[in-house]
This record gives C-alpha cells, structure tokens and sequence, in this order.
C-alpha cells in the first residue's frame, strides 16, 4: 500500500464528513448542525463522547479546518480536535439519524458514531502513514460490516485520500461542496419521498396504459425529483413562487403533470403531442400544448413569469434568452443534457480539454450571464448523468436598461447562430422538424427484423459449438462463442446490412435493442447473454413477452418457467 501523508488523510476525512451517504445507500443526505473545537481532554470524548471537555462551538468550514490544522498554517492554540455534530436524512425513512464526528489531531483519528441501532461505528486513523480501520461496535452480522469496511469503505476512503481534486481549500470551494445548494434537502427529501408515494404508481398506470417504450421507473422517478426541487426552491427565500410557469420542450409532459397537481399554474409546450397526454385528467391536458418554439416568433400567456428547460435539448441555450426577451421579470430553470448551438445543430466544443457535456454548461452558463441574469449553478439529485442546473432568478441591471440588453442578446445570438461552421447566413434557423425521424431500428419490418436477430443468433451458436464433444452437448448449455462486429457483417447478406444501413447506429443499434439476447464487450465483440435469475425485476416488466431462448435454442431456456421473467 502506498503511504499517505496527513493533509491527504485530513482532506478525505473531510469529503466522508460532507459525503458519508456516498458509501452508504441507506442515506439521502448529511447535514452539518454545528461543530465544537475541543481544546482540552479529547480522549476523554473518544471514549465515551461525555461532556467533561473544554470546547467551544466554531462555525468554520470543516474543510478549512483541517486543511488549516494539517497544513500548520494556525497557530498553536492547544486544540486537540473538533466534534462535528451531523444529521444524516434517511431515504426511505421520515426520522433522521443523528451522529457525530470525532475527529482527534493529536492521534490522527476520526471516530464516526451513530446515535441508532442501523449503522456501525468505527475508527479510521492514520499510523505511520498507513490507514488503520476499526470497529467500534456492530448491530447486525459483524462479517458483512467488515466486508463493508474492507471492500466498499476502504476503497472509497483512499480514492479521496489520493485525489487531488480536493487537496486544498480553493480547490474545494472552486468546484461543487455536493448537491442541492441552493435548497434545504431536508425539506426536499420530505417532498420527494410525498411524491413518489402520491404519485408514482398513478404515473407507471398511465405508462403502461400508453405502452411507451421509456423506461418508465427513470422517468417517473427523475421528473418526481425534479418536481420536487422547483417546489422547494419556489418556497424558499431565494426566489419567489411563479405567478404562471411554462415547461419549454415539455415532452411527456409528466412535470407539468405534476406541478399542476401539486396547486401550480403552469403549461406545457412541445412540437408534438405525446401518447400520454391524452390519458392526462382534463385540468392538465387543457395546459398542454403542440407549439413551435423557433428564435422569436412565439409568445406565451401574460402571467407567465418562469420558464422551465428539462431536457430541453434544442432548446437549452435559447432558455435564458428567451427569459431576457419575453419580459424583464421572467426567471428560468434549466437542466441541460444533450448539447445544441443556437442554430440547432449538434454543439462544437469551444474548450477542447473538456467533455462535451462539462463545456456546454460553461457556455449554457456564459448565455445566462450575457442575458443579464445573476446564475445561480447547482447538482440536482436524479437517476441521470447529466444532472448539473442553472437557475437565473435575479438580474444585474435595472429595468430602463432593457431595450439595451434585448439588443445586445440578439446580436450575440445572431453573431453566434452564423459562427457555427454548418450555418449558411440568410437561412431560417430551425430547431427541430415536427415530424421527427426515428433513428433506432424500430421502424424497421418485424419479420425482417426477426430473421436477422436469428440469423445473427446462430452465428454466435455455432462460432464455438465445434468445441464441445456430443456428450457435453447434452450436458451443457450451449453459449456459443464470440465474434466482432465486423465478423458478424462479413457473414451476413448485404440485403440484411442495407434494411439497417439507414438507422442511426446501424447493427450495434439492433444489438443494443436485443440487450436480453445479446451482450456487447470491449473491442465491439458481441456474445449471446446467457440467461440468469434476475433477484430483482420491476413487476411491470415481467412475463410480458414470449422467451427468445425457450422459442429458439437448440436445448430450449436454461431458466424454469418460474425463474425466468418472459413467457414460456
């Protein structure tokens, strides 16, 4: 094990304080109450955390603090440690657990104890430069808390020993200090739990209903955190609760859904109807709307005073433009995700040293400050990668400055929709087609769609069935063998290649689809996927479609009828 040094200790004591919920599922959240500097007999509090010490309440970063302390930079002052006071916000349940943090700089240490019968305390500490962990007390079976500690804690505590992103104070406060900044998580962590159990089998009825191809259980699940974050920020200090909203791109329209059964006013617009809004009660389907949204030649109703951008893509940077242009006292939410520039063609990195992704919210960013808004940037808490906010909810110039600003933001948008190397000038900017072009191989006939699974199918059977000998054929269940992307093209009839050749993604998009038959590995290889017992599969998915391998395979499904999740 490589050695670690004090101030690498410090700094991931420091991210667990702020991140335990990272290595414990269980938790939502971890809140600071307040912290004591203990400046005499802290051993005293490492054994029995009694009250017979010298302390005083500080309200300095912890961060800082220890940076501070590992660092030398204070001054001897006699302070043997810190007791920092936590409550961790359970998921599931309403009550919140308290714990405190016992962290001692005479001997290196941090304690963790929890004041419940649910988790485990321990003591890690640094000896000698080498990490030492120890368990204090155990409330279930000791082997899986030191199975926990030695392969999910201990790993993740000396990733953000080594990291470097989190070496220094400035390094810390540059980036994120986690998420939900800008709103209390414990309020929104009661509102989401409220809403996944108002709303949640309400919305999965409607989907199935609507037979929509979504995954439902993302979708459900983000749009109700979502909601619940907007719900909490309306209700904050920051910002003002909307007269009216409008959801821009508004899709399936299940935020709007839920925000108008939640007591908001709002409405949803997109270039399309989805299948699931005419399953809506008529309150919300009346507030949905089919519109073209295309630089300035739209308007929205007059109490309309925040826009909402979820997803929008397209439309993401138009968001805070269209803000600035509606009206002066216009705010805006937007959760960007896939990357457009003004003129609806994919984003071109301006910062090459950046993903895509991380460099279009620089920019998203930069369009919200040019419009004149104060930017408020936060990480929301959803099933998705691309999780990162912006919220412009104050502006930075008075109001007889408008006409000014309107000017200035269509130039720019005008210099910046003809920069992109695809424009052509004196062409209408359009941001996306009413009738979209499914891309995905689903349009494709179901019978030839059918042959060129099996064909695909027993070529992957047969690539290693001369291995096996007669008698392990009886005995085994035939998985077959391996073969690359372009080994499967090569074997099969150009005919099949052109029915997919005009699909977005063409064979590995087919592949893809069939994820239940098929597994693709490193270096485009793809095997058959050999069925397994699924310990935990959402009801709605179960039993609903016949089983490939029961149909097909030679030795028919290796999984009993019920054990395996498709029809036999």
């Amino acid at each position: 094990m490589d050695t670690l040094t004090e101030v690498q200790f410090w700094n991931a004591c420091s991210i667990l304080i702020h991140n335990y919920h990272a290595i414990n599922r269980k938790i939502f959240a971890c809140i600071i109450q307040y912290v004591e500097k203990i400046l005499k007999n802290i051993h005293q509090y490492n054994q029995d955390c009694n009250q017979e010490t010298v302390s005083e309440i500080c309200n300095d970063d912890v961060q800082q603090l220890l940076s501070g302390y590992s660092n030398n930079k204070l001054k001897d002052d006699g302070t043997e440690g810190f007791v920092i006071h936590l409550k961790l916000l359970h998921k599931k349940q309403e009550a919140s657990i308290n714990a405190i943090v016992v962290i001692n700089l005479l001997d290196i240490s941090c304690i963790l104890r929890f004041q419940c019968n649910e988790l485990d305390d321990f003591e890690i500490k640094l000896d000698t430069n080498e990490l030492k962990f120890k368990l204090l007390s155990s409330y279930g079976d000791k082997n899986n808390t030191f199975r926990w500690l030695e392969y999910v804690f201990k790993p993740k505590f000396l990733k953000w020993c080594r990291s470097t992103n989190h070496q220094t104070p400035t390094t810390q406060t540059s980036a994120f200090k986690g998420s939900l900044n800008l709103i209390d998580p414990e309020k929104y962590n009661q509102l989401y739990r409220c809403l996944k159990l108002k709303y949640s089998q309400e919305i999965l009825k409607l989907w199935q209903t609507a037979e929509e191809s979504t995954d439902p259980l993302k979708f459900i699940y983000e749009d109700l955190a979502i909601a619940a974050y907007l719900i909490t920020l309306w209700r904050s200090d920051l910002v003002k609760q909307p007269t009216s909203f409008a959801d821009l791109g508004c899709g399936n329209g299940l935020l709007v859904f839920v925000l108008l059964k939640e007591g908001f006013k709002g409405y949803g617009y997109d270039i399309r109807q989805r299948k699931l809004w005419s399953l809506y009660p008529f309150e919300v389907r009346k507030n949905l709307y089919e519109k073209v949204l295309e630089s300035y030649k739209f308007d929205l109703p007059s109490d309309v005073n925040f826009l909402i951008g979820n997803h929008s893509d397209e439309l993401s940077p138009w968001i805070p433009v269209w803000a600035t242009t509606l009206r002066y006292n216009m705010n805006y939410f937007l959760l960007p995700c896939c990357a457009f520039e003004f003129s609806g063609a994919k984003y071109q990195r301006r910062n090459s040293a950046q993903s895509v992704y991380s460099d279009f919210c620089n920019y998203v960013e930069d369009v919200s400050k040019r419009c004149g808004f104060i930017t408020f940037k936060d990480r929301l808490k959803i099933p998705s990668t691309k999780r990162i906010a912006f919220c412009g909810i104050q502006r930075n110039y008075a109001i007889c400055d408008h006409l000014t600003k309107l000017t200035e933001i269509k130039e720019f948008v005008k210099n910046e929709q003809y920069s992109h190397p695809n424009s052509v000038a004196g062409c209408e900017v359009k941001l996306r087609d009413y009738k979209e072009r499914i891309k995905n191989c689903t349009q494709i006939d179901k019978t030839i769609l059918d042959n060129l699974v099996l064909k695909i199918f027993f070529l992957l059977l047969d690539a290693q069935v001369q291995c096996y000998t007669i008698n392990s054929i009886n005995s085994v269940w035939q998985e077959g063998g391996y073969l690359t992307l372009e080994e499967l093209a090569d074997n099969l009839e150009k005919s099949d290649l052109n029915n997919i050749k005009s699909e977005c993604g063409g064979l590995k998009t087919l592949l893809r689809n069939k994820h239940e038959i098929f597994e693709l590995l490193p270096e485009n290889r793809v095997k058959i996927r050999k069925p397994e017992i699924r310990k935990s599969v959402a009801e709605q998915t179960v039993k609903k479609r016949k089983c490939f391998f029961n149909d097909n395979h030679p030795q028919g499904c290796p999984l009993s009828d019920e054990d395996c999740t498709f029809i036999h």
